[in-house]
């Protein structure tokens, strides 16, 4: 597989990746054309009409195709433009209101796309056209209407609406990195059930959550690094993607990777260990996930990555993995380390971190992991320190900066004559290290002290 994988680099800039992409847009277009034509005639004319059937005849052999060449087509609205996949289906300026049409219909019924996972019959196409035809249901069940109605179609799935920022264009309101990991949880354990099933995943869903939480931690990295790495609501294999994504990102952003590349290894974070989601163990279900994106047909920059990644990721920095693999080694086992876990205590975040930093240059870039201890801190956040006039606090803060690597912003949640506190009085232990100094790392499991309380304050905005 990697062979063949080595392959697809060389060929992925070649003509063959770009007839494939071309005939995507091709016949996603002639596509969407005939979905919009399909529920229009369906309003005119009955079932059994001629012009009818020939409509849905063509639009199952376009869909046959597409779901040949991809595996899945997953058909989705994006403001005024439309993608199949990762690919954006370009219109002409006469052709814009026959897309404005079918992306109309669709948010009538609280809808954003469709995917399609097995091609579809002519009669399953004019079922399909007569739903999106008929009457939306009650706001706020919209969407759920339309899947039930479609619920007898193979392989029908109904997405919701989608907002993809452009190129160059700035959040109109803060990303809040709590409410992004509440709203990407969804996406992602959307994806793993996919995956599950046999089902392919949806790669712009994915992306769309990566650059959201790109925009949490650009608008405040503070507040974005003090949300605590996992969150109980979801289920581990959820927590543990979008906590690597959220660590891989951070160091992605110091490193200074361009925005491109950074939206790459989010991707490449949060889908590294789909090989689990079909049941392979820890040996196995590196290549087992990149065989299941290699079903994804054709091959681009991206998709090469995170191909590279998910076979690479637990491979030692002597054997010279890819970037984004030396990277996501570093994100996977830090959130390992410092979660619950059968049979292995969490460790305190300082412990995690000293006992890799123990191990770079053999399981980890030496290079790599200095960034992410310096992204960190000494003390990265959520580490329970004893200070040394008694007082327990805990680190809500990174590295900040050369100076302040070792003196990290504190919540305090013990006071000098032992007494619980709520974590609302914060210190800077640089301003007070005069003072007052780190004397060692408590682990907060062995002494009973809920580190989340004093990250949640900085959540809340409490000074």
């Amino acid at each position: 597989m990697q062979r063949s994988l080595q392959r697809a680099v060389a060929r992925a800039s070649l003509a063959d990746d770009r007839d494939l992409a071309g005939r995507i847009r091709d016949d996603g277009q002639r596509l969407v054309f005939l979905l919009n034509g399909l529920v229009r005639s369906s309003r005119l004319y009955q079932a059994g009409n001629a012009a009818v059937d020939a409509l849905a005849a063509e639009a199952a052999q376009m869909l046959g195709r597409l779901v040949g060449l991809l595996g899945a087509a997953h058909v989705v609205a994006v403001e005024d433009q439309i993608y199949v996949n990762e690919i954006r289906v370009r219109m002409k300026k006469l052709e814009q209101e026959l897309l404005d049409q079918l992306v109309a219909e669709l948010g009538r019924h609280e809808a954003g796309g469709l995917s399609f996972h097995a091609p579809l019959e002519p009669e399953d196409l004019k079922a399909l056209a007569r739903a999106l035809a008929g009457p939306a249901g009650e706001a706020g069940h919209g969407r759920s209407a339309l899947a039930a109605r479609l619920a007898g179609l193979p392989g029908v799935e109904v997405g919701g609406k989608y907002r993809f920022r452009l190129k160059g264009e700035k959040p109109s309101t803060r990303q809040d990195a709590a409410e992004v990991l509440r709203r990407g949880a969804s996406v992602v354990e959307d994806t793993l059930a996919r995956l599950a099933a046999g089902r392919l995943p949806h790669p712009l869903l994915v992306r769309r959550v990566v650059i959201d939480l790109v925009d949490a931690l650009d608008a405040d990295s503070r507040r974005a690094a003090t949300v605590a790495l996992r969150q109980g609501e979801t289920g581990p294999g959820t927590q543990h993607l979008l906590a690597v994504s959220r660590l891989a990102l951070r160091l992605g952003r110091a490193l200074e990777l361009p925005d491109a590349a950074l939206s790459d290894l989010g991707v490449a974070a949060m889908l590294h260990d789909v090989g689990y989601a079909r049941g392979s163990d820890r040996d196995a279900h590196a290549m087992a996930g990149a065989r299941m994106l290699l079903r994804q047909r054709g091959f681009h920059e991206g998709k090469i990555r995170r191909l590279q990644a998910t076979i690479e990721h637990h491979s030692s920095a002597d054997r010279s993995p890819c970037l984004f693999a030396r990277i996501l080694r570093i994100a996977d086992d830090y959130d390992v380390l410092t979660a619950s876990r059968p049979g292995a205590p969490p460790l305190p975040p300082a412990t995690a971190q000293a006992a890799m930093w123990a191990a770079r240059g053999t399981v980890y870039d030496p290079d790599l992991l200095a960034l992410f201890v310096q992204a960190m801190g000494l003390y990265p956040p959520g580490s329970l320190l004893e200070l040394s006039d008694g007082r327990w606090v805990v680190s809500v803060s990174g590295g900040r900066d050369a100076e302040r690597f070792a003196w990290p912003l504190a919540r305090v949640v013990r006071d000098k004559e032992g007494r619980v506190r709520d974590g609302a009085e914060e210190m800077d232990l640089f301003v007070l290290r005069e003072f007052v100094r780190p004397k060692r790392v408590l682990n907060p499991a062995s002494h009973g002290v809920d580190v989340g309380a004093a990250l949640e304050a900085v959540q809340r905005g409490t000074p």
